[in-house]
């Protein structure tokens, strides 16, 4: 019998949901991240997923989890019953405590309002986002996303927009889904995702370009899942079976004719996998062992063209990881080579060697990131330094080296913030804010203005700012100027929210005339 005393320990607080994305992710930073994969993180936060009545496919459509920490979640809830608390689920095999801290902002844990006899939560839920956007010259931008769900038995998503560069209005993508707890795992209709073993053969939506932290060396092949993406590329009907430690998953696109298959095996230490699309197919496996983490894949065309990759984690002591990988990705404009990374409680380094085959060029890169926290004069201080370089000897501008300082100080609900990064590749450029917020219960806001000089585009600086759920800005600085900007997010109820965000960006001492930008952002959500 589980200890009434999980019920009662005592739990930090999850971290930000910057903070998890990038833990999740593996990313760095924040502008590391597309668009779709940033709003995905916001619809899982929004809609989160339930680890006690989830089956095994909608928990891996939640992209969050690897094969065998559902694997591992589900043994746990046949022996043991429900995760009673967060502080349980970090003793499933699997989950460490950084883990499901990161989780716990995605996820919910729905025991205590379980009617007696009633495990399953078929509740119809909806929501509805309007979106709309006016910059001062004149144009419009606007968008609109529903999303319902069915406890977890089913999740369907219609999203369509306008942009300023494409002001016609277009039918939008639509996603549905249906979720089995036998040996049907889901069927999907409409647009979709697939993501198998390291993505050598079969990896839609966004993955990270390079290895700036031990989490981006391995990736987990969460395999098929529906999207409220706005640029998917995958339409058309897929469906996965269970049988046993068994996965077996098949798809086919209509856009491109992409028919798409993968059989996967789960097991206590040894996870493996065959892909094969209409253009080749891989084997994938992952070896789990104490303290250490093997994984690989090899792919080949059905034209010959032979691609694999090899790595390996190691977990010394708690918090503290060490990865290496190697990688071949064939003869076309990818670079192949070998990475190696440290990644600890406060410090993260990488550093990767490689070419391209078919241009004989090379290129490395290496960033070192210190990022502590710690509580001085009754403050929460989150000071972040962060040096990256890369170099590509038969570039015309071989070196490209940034620097960045950020200090973020939190006193109970208000924040005050700065950051300023330097660039030097063609000449000399800089970017600074200053930010400050307050944030209540159902009512946050923050005012945020800078100074830029980036004399040339291969200079630029990206700069992620605060945008409405499902909204994207990390805006490329670049010219001499400055910029403001106020966001707001305003929850009236818990049916209503509404967002606002003001900007302005303005370049009175750019070295040519050039026009500077006023923006106005309004989104509103309706849940149901």
């Amino acid at each position: 019998m589980k200890t009434l005393l999980l019920l009662f320990l005592s739990l930090t607080l999850p971290p930000s949901f910057q903070q998890a994305v990038l833990y999740l992710s593996g990313a760095s930073c924040i502008e590391d991240l597309s668009e779709d994969e940033l709003q995905r993180y916001q619809t899982l936060a929004s809609h989160p997923a339930d680890l006690n009545r989830s089956g095994r496919s909608r928990l891996l459509a939640t992209g969050l989890l690897s094969p065998f920490q559902v694997a591992s979640l589900l043994d746990y809830r046949t022996r043991s019953g429900e995760v009673l608390s967060w502080t349980e689920l970090g003793l499933v095999d699997g989950f460490s405590h950084d883990i499901v801290e990161a989780l716990r902002l995605f996820f919910v844990l729905g025991v205590q309002d379980a009617p007696p006899g009633r495990r399953e939560d078929r509740r119809f839920r909806q929501t509805v986002t309007l979106r709309g956007g006016a910059r001062a010259s004149g144009e419009l931008a606007g968008g609109l996303k529903y999303e319902a769900s069915l406890g977890e038995r089913a999740d369907f998503y219609w999203s369509t927009r306008t942009t300023y560069s494409n002001p016609r209005l277009s039918p939008g993508t639509i996603s549905a889904a249906w979720y089995g707890k036998g040996v049907v795992g889901q069927v999907i209709a409409g647009y979709f995702n697939a993501r198998f073993g390291q993505g050598l053969v079969q990896w839609s939506g966004f993955q990270l370009s390079g290895y700036s932290t031990v989490g981006a060396f391995r990736k987990n092949g969460t395999g098929l899942s529906p999207t409220g993406s706005w640029s998917a590329d995958l339409l058309g009907v897929a469906a996965d079976w269970n049988f046993g430690a068994w996965r077996l998953s098949t798809a086919y696109s209509f856009l491109g004719n992409r028919p798409i298959a993968n059989l996967t095996h789960t097991g206590r230490r040894l996870t493996a996998g065959l892909t094969a699309t209409h253009q080749a197919a891989s084997l994938e496996a992952r070896l789990s062992l104490p303290g250490w983490s093997v994984f690989g894949e090899a792919a080949a065309s059905y034209q010959g063209e032979i691609r694999g990759l090899a790595g390996a984690v190691w977990t010394p002591r708690y918090g503290h990881r060490i990865a290496l990988l190697g990688r071949w990705l064939g003869t076309g404009k990818q670079y192949s080579g070998v990475a190696a990374g440290y990644g600890g409680p406060a410090l993260d380094a990488t550093i990767d060697a490689a070419w391209r085959p078919d241009t004989r060029s090379g290129q490395y890169k290496a960033l070192v990131q210190w990022h502590p926290d710690y509580t001085w004069l009754g403050l929460a201080w989150q000071p972040v330094l962060r040096l990256q370089g890369r170099l590509r000897p038969e570039d015309d501008t071989p070196l490209r080296t940034e620097a960045r300082g950020m200090l973020t100080v939190l006193a109970e609900r208000w924040t005050v913030a700065g950051r300023y990064d330097a660039v030097w590749c063609r000449g000399f450029a800089w970017h600074w804010y200053a930010e400050a917020g307050y944030r209540s219960g159902n009512l946050s806001c923050y005012l945020r203005g800078g100074l830029f000089k980036v004399d040339d585009w291969e200079d630029r600086i990206y700069v992620y700012e605060r945008d409405a759920p499902g909204s994207f800005t990390v805006p490329a600085r670049y010219g001499r100027g400055w910029d403001a900007s106020v966001y707001a997010a305003w929850t009236i109820n818990r049916h209503h929210t509404v967002w606002l965000r003001l900007e302005t960006v303005q370049y009175p001492w750019n070295l040519t005339e050039k026009p500077g930008r006023t923006e106005v952002r309004v989104q509103y959500r309706f849940r149901m």
